[in-house]
């Protein structure tokens, strides 16, 4: 049975009519298959590949090669067609559908970066109708030089998936010095032959979540509009609480959960920050607990350790990176509102970034800058 859940830094593969019609791949916990190309296109293994990604329990998704180039029309045909042949090789919905869109005989990735995101929009939009959850795939090179990318974040949140290698050849295990910092990334290819087997190695950047749901259904369904929840915290914060049942979730006044503090249930998505577990209650203030079935916890490592790694997200404008990690630091940099960037350890309160600047580390004011859980 395939997996509903894959959890971040989890690695993947895909595979096309090139590989084996037997999708088993040391450590892989999930696969993309190509089922189509432009129209007329359809993978003569794509039905024996997804069948057998099933059976070796791997989550299953696929992607469409783009022939589209910057033309909507072309775009929603091909996207029309992917889920038709996704939906006939039981591919169920709620799972990921990618529209690949890299440089090739029928696809040219030269139109206007607007005029591309239109177009991957157009195709993202019907993926979405079908039921199935859209992600875009493509270089870091054509992500930054030939589509915008804030227009697919703030239209479809984590959907990007986006390929960058630091070497060519075999890689085992993706190196994170490396990762192509930018917003929206939900899974990173990082290596075209994954292990000495040849096939294109991919890694989680978020927890994956397949919901198997209707189509009638999704219009209503959080979880089909991005891939997962990622609450951002203070660095001090130990750890979030995440409503995730649909309907929402009651808070208790203890953690035998007898007593309801209201009737009004706190909406799925909420965050609480915990302040600890009673009874398998998750308790989130003074006298207040949820049931621990209705919610999930998202631990913040920075807070426990500080070498530990992680991402961080800058949430004020005008903050700025320093060079030491004080207040009154000799030199400071700027950095955009809403950017991310690797987290290489704190120093009490201040973050310690991944070296942005001329190869120098830097420092941002924990309370500036909200980890990414």
């Amino acid at each position: 049975m395939s997996n509903s859940i894959v959890s971040k830094r989890s690695y993947g593969v895909d595979v096309a009519s090139y590989q084996s019609a037997s999708v088993n791949y040391t450590g892989a916990k999930f696969a993309f298959v190509k089922v189509t190309e432009g129209t007329e296109y359809v993978n003569p293994k794509a039905e024996a590949q997804i069948k057998s990604a099933k059976a070796h329990g791997l989550m299953v998704m696929d992607y469409f090669y783009a022939n589209h180039s910057a033309s909507v029309s072309k775009a929603r045909a091909e996207a029309k067609n992917a889920v038709a042949k996704a939906k006939a090789y039981g591919i169920p919905a709620g799972s990921y559908l990618a529209d690949d869109f890299e440089q090739g005989p029928a696809n040219s990735v030269h139109g206007a970066p607007s005029a591309n995101t239109d177009a991957i929009l157009a195709a993202m939009a019907v993926i979405k109708e079908a039921g199935y959850k859209p992600l875009v795939y493509a270089s870091a090179s054509v992500f930054r030089s030939n589509l915008n990318v804030a227009r697919f974040v703030k239209s479809y949140g984590t959907c990007l998936w986006v390929a960058s290698y630091k070497i060519s050849g075999r890689q085992d295990y993706a190196d994170f010095n490396y990762f192509p910092s930018m917003d929206g990334v939900a899974i990173w290819q990082f290596t075209d032959n994954y292990k000495g087997y040849n096939v294109d190695g991919n890694i989680a950047v978020v927890d994956l979540k397949a919901s198997s749901i209707s189509s009638k259904a999704k219009s209503t369904n959080k979880t089909v509009e991005s891939l997962s929840q990622h609450p951002v915290c203070k660095w001090n914060i130990g750890a979030v609480a995440v409503v995730s049942n649909r309907k929402g979730a009651y808070v208790y006044t203890d953690s035998k959960l007898t007593k309801r503090e209201s009737d009004k249930l706190k909406p799925q998505g909420s965050l609480w920050q915990v302040f600890g577990i009673e009874n398998g209650a998750v308790k989130v203030g003074k006298n207040q607990y949820f049931d621990g079935r209705a919610v999930y916890v998202k631990a913040n490592p920075i807070a426990y350790n500080s070498e530990k790694h992680g991402v961080v997200k800058i949430v004020y404008d005008h903050t700025h990176a320093l060079d030491a990690p004080k207040a009154d630091a000799g030199k400071v940099y700027p950095l955009k509102l809403n950017s991310k960037f690797e987290i290489q350890g704190r120093v009490g309160r201040f973050l310690r970034l991944k070296d942005k600047y001329k190869g120098k580390t830097v420092y941002v004011t924990g309370n500036r800058a909200y980890v990414v859980l």
